[in-house]
C-alpha cells in the first residue's frame, strides 16, 4: 500500500520537476526530496503542487501549516523535516 501511495504522490509531483538551467536535465525524483531544498520550488508553486496532492487524496490542506516549510524568514530546519534523526520531505512525511 505504501508503494502505491508513494507512486501516486510522485506522479502528482512530477509536473513540477523542472529542468536544470545549466544541463536541461530533470532530476530523478526520490521520496526523500524536498520541494523547497531539492526541487527549489518557490512558495506559490509548492503550494499549488501540494494542493494537487491534497485534492487527489481527499485531504484538508488547512491542517498543514505551510509556513513551517516556507517561512518568511528562514532560520534553520524545522523539526518536522526530521523523523528519528533523519531528514524527510513533507510528501514523505505524509506517507509515513
Amino acid at each position: 500500500m505504501v508503494d502505491d501511495t508513494q507512486a501516486r504522490v510522485m506522479a502528482l509531483i512530477e509536473p513540477w520537476n523542472g529542468r536544470s538551467l545549466l544541463t536541461f536535465r530533470k532530476k530523478t525524483l526520490t521520496p526523500e526530496m524536498s520541494l523547497n531544498q531539492d526541487m527549489k520550488l518557490d512558495p506559490e508553486d509548492a503550494a499549488e503542487c501540494l494542493q494537487n496532492v491534497f485534492d487527489a487524496f481527499g485531504m484538508d490542506s488547512d491542517l498543514v501549516t505551510f509556513s513551517l516549510y516556507y517561512p518568511k524568514k528562514p532560520a534553520r530546519g524545522h523539526p518536522s523535516y526530521y523523523r528519528d534523526g533523519n531528514r524527510v520531505s513533507p510528501c514523505q512525511a505524509m506517507v509515513l
